[in-house]
């Protein structure tokens, strides 16, 4: 026979007592993601265009590599960054 569980739902009882305020900087903090997520989206594709002269002209000094890697970093921040855009 199983026992009861002295444990009860918090869930329910914690969505009844949220505050407006919690509510409100949710809002917000979902209304600066999307342009964020939009600027790393299109980031994210107009990149590879910046970097592909560096990879013509040749990496053979440090400041070229170093811009490359860089560039290279970047890229990988605004595709992760932009994934989710414009996912209904």
């Amino acid at each position: 026979m199983s026992m009861p569980s002295i444990h009860t739902d918090n869930a329910s009882a914690r969505a009844d007592t949220e505050q407006p305020s919690d509510h409100a900087s949710r809002l917000a903090v979902s209304a600066l993601a999307r342009p964020i997520e939009a600027i790393a989206f299109w980031s994210a594709i107009a990149l590879p265009f910046l970097y592909l002269p560096l990879l013509v002209s040749g990496l053979g000094s440090t400041a070229q590599l170093t811009a490359f890697l860089a560039l290279l970093a970047l890229h990988a921040v605004t595709i992760v960054g932009g994934h989710r855009y414009n996912r209904a």
